[in-house]
């Protein structure tokens, strides 16, 4: 049980500190965009929008990033609410997932294009990090209700 505690503490560590720093390069993103020639063409209230957007979901991101390295520290504890968090953070990146086939990003951001080529891998990354944290998970829990 322990092996599986570290294993899934690495993990969830791993992921957490992806979703920051995806989280703080959202940061600069909006003056990145603002060298897309299409961005241009959008009024500035819809610049504005945009930004803000763009600046929200680093925000989120850094902050369920925060959340994830506290529930690494304290499974044990936690393993309960652990398992319902973990359950959020796999449909959130499934959904995520979905969005960037859905619409991927043809732009061409941080010198890169299609951006997609290297979001999608990057999310279907963070996607199977969180399902099998949740296997483990749910492993742990198995076993602490069977004691």
């Amino acid at each position: 049980m322990e092996k599986e505690i570290v294993i899934l503490r690495n993990i969830l560590m791993s992921a957490a500190l992806i979703e920051i720093s995806v989280g703080l390069l959202h940061f600069l993103m909006p003056y990145y965009l603002y060298d897309v020639a299409s961005f241009h063409l959008l009024t500035e209230n819809e610049k504005s929008f945009v930004t803000l957007l763009t600046l929200a979901i680093g925000i989120l991101l850094v902050a369920f990033g925060s959340v994830t390295v506290l529930f690494s520290k304290n499974i044990t504890q936690l393993l309960d609410v652990l398992f319902i968090y973990l359950l959020i953070k796999v449909a959130l990146w499934l959904a995520r997932v979905s969005l960037e086939l859905l619409y991927p990003i043809e732009l061409k951001l941080f010198y890169i294009e299609p951006f997609t080529l290297v979001v999608l891998p990057g999310v279907i990354f963070e996607f199977v990090l969180f399902i099998y944290s949740l296997y483990l998970v749910s492993k742990l829990l198995k076993r602490k209700r069977l004691q």
